[in-house]
């Protein structure tokens, strides 16, 4: 009996993580926001914003500081405050000096300039995220 209950729960165990994992659904991104998340992926990494993030399907920083990016697509805010819209998150990219001010939170990121078609890429990716 003890043996049944232990693989009953190993496999519950196994089922629950499963259902915990990120799926990445790139023609989901692609639709929602016209880039190309496989691009994304890449300019994610090209400017650093795993540094940062903890974001699924990059590498990790150990030493991540900003809020992980799980479920992006499934968010309904950006920064608390704006609708997480592909044009809001391509704004948030360019411009979050000016978005994350209007808050009244403060930042110590020093994004890099993020070109208006990486913005979109970069968005494609995380709106893949589910």
């Amino acid at each position: 009996m003890t043996c049944w209950l232990a693989a009953t729960l190993s496999i519950l165990l196994v089922l629950f993580l499963l259902s915990c994992a990120n799926e990445i659904d790139y023609a989901k991104g692609a639709s929602l926001t016209g880039g190309d998340p496989a691009a994304g992926k890449d300019k994610i990494i090209l400017h650093d914003c795993h540094s940062c993030h903890v974001i699924p399907g990059i590498p990790e920083n150990a030493n991540s500081r900003g809020p992980a990016l799980r479920h992006w697509g499934g968010r309904s805010t950006i920064a608390r405050t704006w609708p997480n819209t592909a044009e809001n998150l391509e704004d948030f990219l360019e411009h979050p000096d000016r978005m994350l001010h209007a808050t009244g939170m403060k930042t110590e990121m020093a994004m890099p300039t993020i070109k208006p078609a990486d913005a979109k890429d970069i968005a494609a990716y995380l709106f893949s995220i589910e």
